[in-house]
């Protein structure tokens, strides 16, 4: 199976938001929809231990979602949820829903595939895949054995 997109994936969206909100672009705070995403990555991170998930599996989601999620969690430590951010989450989240349709995708299928992607080990995942395809361009680069 080919990597998924970047844009089926709706924790990349809030990541931009996140960003887009930083530089002041926008002024709906994405800190509701990141907690929502902490605590929905916590549930993934419990079954990638109930499926005995790879540790290297384990360790480069705990990674990605430390950039993804925690730091920006730590940026915006200090703002209120209002009731605006948390209907602008649920609308973008429709546009997110709305765009998968689009693409020919469902909301229940794109949610297993990311999961199975995750706890199988398959890699699927963009960051995944990059961080994946890095560490294994880094072992063909740096081998010890031939120096």
């Amino acid at each position: 199976m080919s990597t998924l997109r970047f844009d089926l994936i709706f924790s990349y969206w809030i990541f931009i938001w996140f960003l887009i909100y930083q530089w002041k672009w926008i002024m709906y705070s994405p800190k509701f929809a990141l907690l929502i995403g902490l605590i929905d990555n916590f549930l993934i991170l419990i079954m990638m231990f109930l499926f005995e998930t790879k540790m290297e599996s384990i360790l480069y989601f705990i990674t990605i979602n430390f950039f993804l999620k925690i730091i920006p969690l730590y940026y915006l430590k200090n703002n209120i949820i209002y009731w605006k951010d948390i209907y602008f989450t649920l609308i973008l989240f429709l546009i997110f829903i709305i765009w998968l349709h689009v693409n020919k995708e469902s909301l229940i299928g794109n949610l297993k595939l990311i999961y199975d992607s995750i706890i199988y080990n398959k890699f699927n995942t963009p960051f995944f895949a990059f961080i994946k395809k890095f560490k294994n361009n880094w072992k063909n680069y740096y081998n010890p054995e031939l120096i």
